[in-house]
């Protein structure tokens, strides 16, 4: 895959965060999920559960 890029401009900055973006998923999940098995039910229904302010009345 191949970028073109402006240094110096909007497109580089959203470039730049989709990569640490990225970065940031593969120290967390890493190559597998496993670590889904581990989470306690009230981890996972925290993980998983709206938070207030998302939820309109």
């Amino acid at each position: 895959m191949h970028k073109f890029v402006c240094l110096g401009t909007l497109e580089e900055r959203i470039d730049e965060l989709i990569e640490r973006k990225r970065e940031l998923r593969e120290r967390i999940v890493g190559s597998g999920e496993g670590w889904l098995t581990e989470l306690s039910t009230a981890e996972l229904r925290e993980l998983i559960a709206l938070r207030g302010e998302a939820v309109r009345e």
